[in-house]
């Protein structure tokens, strides 16, 4: 078992949300979310993916823009999403380009999506150490002090 131990509460639900209501803020690699629509197909009557993480507040994307499109593709109306609070600083975009938070949810909320992988986001654990951060949607465990 994986256990992140976090300063704070980052999470706020895990639910199921409305393809219509998520909103991507990158484009996809189409190859990639092909290989992805045909792997999920393989699995029916069950198809176990991890959440995707999205802006409690906007319904923004973070992460998982190819499982999103793949979904919506297989004609999911709704999609497992865990929600955080995207305004945590213990949240960042990746530091070798700086893409702010503010440009990828104005590009999410206007439509006006940036290319594939633009962005990578991180969540900073209890020792100040980077975490990749879909282990909030795949984590067994979240130990906050």
């Amino acid at each position: 078992m994986y256990t992140i131990t976090l300063k704070e509460s980052v999470v706020f639900s895990n639910s199921f949300l409305d393809v219509n209501d998520i909103f991507p803020h990158e484009e996809v690699i189409i190859d990639r979310m092909e290989k992805l629509v045909n792997y999920l197909a393989s699995l029916k009557p069950y198809i176990i993916i991890p959440s995707i993480l999205v802006c409690s507040e906007t319904n923004m994307i973070i992460d998982g823009h190819h499982r999103y499109y793949a979904l919506r593709k297989l004609g999911f109306e709704k999609v497992p999403v865990t929600k955080i609070n995207y305004s945590s600083k213990l949240i960042t975009t990746h530091l070798d380009n700086q893409i702010s938070k503010e440009l990828l949810i104005k590009a999410a909320l206007s439509q006006k999506v940036l290319p594939p992988k633009s962005s990578f986001h991180h969540i900073i654990d209890i020792d100040y150490k980077l975490q990749p951060i879909i282990l909030l949607s795949a984590l067994s465990r979240i130990d906050y002090l």
